[in-house]
């Protein structure tokens, strides 16, 4: 019974914790971004020094699309055309983008959101950090 007092409390903390990104911030998620660490729910981590498998968000008010784009060695990127489409909401203290696809709905929480950092945690706990990708160009 006091573990489970204790996880109530613990819990309960780390929800009052919890802040929604502000409106004025959400404009920093449009753009490329790459993971750069995967944390899973057990405490795996994954460390990535460069991917060129990029996340492309574009977000306009709080509607908006994400794909998944591949780097070229010219500097620019290629698409499948598959765009996933997103709504911002924000419950519960916190920020979320709410996909939805012909296929499949999902949630996934914005965590932290700046103009170099974003981390997202999905419906499994599996905590994705990515930094702003910068496309590298070997023509130049």
């Amino acid at each position: 019974m006091k573990n489970i007092l204790g996880f109530i409390a613990i819990a309960t903390f780390v929800v009052s914790c919890s802040k929604p990104i502000p409106a004025e911030d959400l404009k920093h998620l449009n753009g490329y971004w790459e993971i750069s660490e995967v944390k899973t729910a057990d405490g795996n981590n994954k460390e990535y020094q460069s991917n060129n498998n990029v996340d492309l968000f574009v977000l306009e008010g709080t509607n908006g699309t994400r794909s998944k784009v591949v780097a070229q060695l010219d500097g620019k990127v290629g698409t499948n055309g598959i765009k996933e489409t997103f709504v911002v909401k924000d419950s519960a203290g916190s920020t979320y983008l709410k996909y939805q696809t012909d296929f499949s709905k999902w949630t996934e929480k914005l965590e932290k959101l700046t103009k170099d950092e974003l981390v997202i945690i999905n419906e499994n706990d599996i905590k994705y950090s990515y930094k702003r990708f910068t496309p590298i160009n070997i023509n130049e």
